[in-house]
């Protein structure tokens, strides 16, 4: 290592090490010649217990001074520019402390100066951007939410088959063991063949003027999608992106082969009875005996009673199957109740409605909420009061529509009247009876709560809404920026800045692992170009399969109750590894962590070998590693508050471990720390601090 890499506190201490030397020598050298000049050999005695007072006296204030000057100078000076490559490139807003480098004069004034100047230009600078960026910001929020809603799931990926942006479809499309993520392979969730086929095709110039080509491709956990791969090819471009529209076709391929092997069976069926009378009528026409003869009359009679018998089945299983034909949409609970209430309001009707789950249901909207709004109006004029209407889960897998009121229940006949109505859904002649067909479903009163009546009417298919925003509202994930990264290189030689991270954090029943205690709380987030992907986290309780102690919880606050139907760590740590799969681990304390998961490896089924980074070895690097470096430490030097209430909590302390890293990453790049190879190289000088989790190569 080049001399102008040492710590300032290392070359000074070698400085009044070698300062400390030659005084002694020095000393040595002089005592010695004296000596020479003497003609008294039994001096010799006394010349060494001078030298060595001398020289202990000479070693004593040379470390003297130099802990003076470590404590007072060099310590100081280290901090000072730790502070002010925070403020440089890790945003950090807060004054620096100029108690800590009070004796080096005019110095700690200045860099203070220097770094609120660098702070208010730049606040000057992010206020001007924001008020010139509005604008966008508005535009690209309506754009985001628009594409959030499709219904169609849309996956922007690299030429490089990584995933740069997809929509809340997508996500509920592709996700099967584990869930899509921005920079996976686009073959993690899709079979690859058919998609390298078309993108060879587009990139030839197939697909006409809008480069589109439509194919169908299975999941990789047997799902089928119709999709449509677009580009505009460039010359220069050698690998252009292209967007996949996803649509999920599994449903209508089955309909459809079952309305073919119906039609297959009742042509089958319909051609030799047909050939049979056919053949038996010809005969009597033919031969004027045989139409008196009783075996002829009986035959006939027994052919189309056979007849008779199979098309009423397959009618039987034509209505039976009649709801699957029927065209449906995906509609949230959310919005079914708004609706509702909606046209019932047109009516001066008052009704709460509500959902208990974020729902998707499988039906025709304005078939249903006609019906619905139809039936309620009817209640009302019969006296019914205080109507209610609540969407939930159904034990059946689907979901339940109650529609309740107070007053007397209702009579089944009277109910079967109300439904004989034509009602305008925009078909003829359709009336209530008819849309309970072609959803395959049936409607029915009950006796509710405290003097209330209810309508119960199951939806067959419903499923519970994933990757939402707090509002209710699907999410759309994207990173255009990875559209124009190259493969990694070999990682050693990969930087910083163009991998991919997995920052996580357990929560524990205790601190040894080699004594029993387990993991009760696993939380992660993932952090790509230098950002947190807020869509993406994992946040899991985990059943540790024994006592949570009292002193454990009074740390993080969990509970035997609250894990009790948790998964166990093999499902929640296949699920951490699905997570953070291609991806740098990063962890504060990371071979803690490691360890509790490490030694399930065969539970889970998959071991944890990615690459590791320590925020502990980080701040070692980017501080020095004489200062303190707890999560709590780093976080105040840094700017970053950590809620009491989210500390020493899995996905709080995750989210501050993320916020420190990304910010370290940035100091550690400027102090000429480039890729992941100077970064392994740099913790394990600290190994005394901390060892390193990589595991060996």
């Amino acid at each position: 290592m080049k001399i102008e890499q040492w710590s300032l506190r290392l070359r000074v201490f070698l400085f009044f090490a070698f300062l400390a030397v030659v005084a002694i020598s020095g000393e040595a050298i002089g005592l010695y010649l004296g000596f020479a000049r003497m003609e008294n050999p039994g001096a010799i005695d006394g010349f060494v217990f001078a030298g060595v007072i001398a020289g202990f006296a000479t070693l004593a204030v040379v470390a003297w001074v130099w802990f003076l000057f470590d404590e007072h100078l060099a310590r100081p000076i280290q901090r000072l520019a730790g502070g002010m490559l925070a403020r440089a490139h890790a945003d950090v807003d807060d004054s620096l402390d100029e108690k800590t480098a009070r004796y080096l004069g005019d110095l700690a004034p200045a860099a203070r100066a220097v770094t609120e100047n660098l702070t208010a230009t730049r606040n000057k600078l992010a206020e001007s951007v924001a008020q010139e960026t509005t604008r966008l910001i508005e535009e690209k929020e309506k754009l985001t939410a628009l594409s959030a809603e499709m219904p169609l799931g849309i996956v922007l990926v690299s030429g490089h088959h990584k995933i740069a942006f997809y929509n809340g479809a997508a996500a509920d499309l592709l996700s099967a063991d584990h869930a899509p993520g921005l920079d996976h392979s686009i073959f993690d969730f899709l079979r690859a063949r058919p998609i390298q086929s078309a993108y060879t095709r587009l990139c030839a110039g197939e697909g006409g003027d809008g480069h589109v080509l439509p194919l169908t491709v299975a999941t990789s956990h047997g799902g089928e999608h119709l999709m449509r791969l677009m580009h505009a090819p460039n010359e220069s471009d050698v690998t252009p992106p292209y967007v996949l529209t996803l649509d999920d076709v599994t449903s209508d391929l089955t309909v459809h082969a079952e309305r073919e092997k119906l039609l297959s069976r009742l042509f089958a069926t319909l051609r030799p009875s047909i050939a049979s009378l056919q053949t038996t009528l010809a005969a009597r026409e033919a031969d004027d005996s045989l139409r008196s003869d009783p075996r002829l009359d009986r035959a006939l009679v027994d052919e189309m009673t056979k007849l008779t018998r199979v098309i009423a089945t397959l009618d039987h299983e034509y209505e039976a199957g009649k709801a699957n034909w029927w065209p449906m949409a995906q509609v949230r609970s959310a919005e079914l109740c708004d609706a509702l209430s909606a046209q019932l309001q047109q009516d001066d009707i008052a009704l709460i409605a509500d959902a208990s789950d974020a729902m998707e249901l499988t039906l025709d909207a304005v078939q249903i909420i006609t019906l619905l709004s139809h039936i309620a109006r009817q209640i009302t004029r019969t006296g019914g009061r205080a109507l209610s209407f609540l969407i939930s889960r159904d034990e059946g897998g689907g979901a339940m529509l109650a529609l309740g009121w107070s007053g007397d229940p209702l009579s089944v006949d009277l109910l079967e009247n109300w439904l004989s109505e034509t009602l305008d859904v925009g078909l003829v002649d359709m009336s209530g009876r008819d849309i309970l067909e072609a959803h395959g479903t049936e409607i029915w009163p009950e006796f509710g709560r405290a003097s209330r009546a209810v309508l119960k009417l199951p939806i067959r298919e419903a499923r519970r809404l994933r990757r939402t925003l707090g509002d209710g509202r699907r999410a759309v994930t994207y990173d255009f920026d990875l559209l124009s990264k190259t493969p990694p290189k070999e990682l050693m030689d990969t930087p910083l800045s163009e991998l991919s991270y997995v920052v996580f954090d357990t929560e524990t029943t205790g601190l040894l692992p080699s004594q029993g205690d387990e993991i009760c709380q696993i939380a992660a987030l993932r952090v790509v170009n230098g950002k947190v992907i807020e869509n993406e986290a994992l946040d899991q309780l985990v059943n540790p399969g024994r006592n949570i102690p009292k002193s454990a919880t009074e740390v993080h606050h969990i509970t035997n109750a609250m894990v009790k139907d948790a998964p166990k760590i093999d499902v929640a740590g296949r699920q951490l590894h699905s997570f953070a799969r291609s991806a740098v681990l990063v962890a504060h304390n990371a071979p803690f962590d490691l360890e509790f998961l490490r030694r399930h490896e065969v539970d889970i089924g998959a071991k944890f070998t990615n690459p590791v980074l320590d925020t502990v070895l980080l701040s070692a690097i980017v501080f020095g590693q004489s200062e303190e470096h707890t999560l709590d430490a780093i976080s105040k030097r840094l700017g970053v508050k950590i809620p009491p209430e989210a500390r020493h909590t899995a996905m709080g302390d995750t989210i501050a471990t993320a916020a420190v890293f990304i910010k370290m990453l940035r100091m550690a790049e400027e102090k000429g720390i480039r890729t992941f190879g100077d970064a392994l190289t740099e913790m394990r000088k600290h190994k005394r601090l901390l060892q390193d989790a990589n595991e060996p190569a």
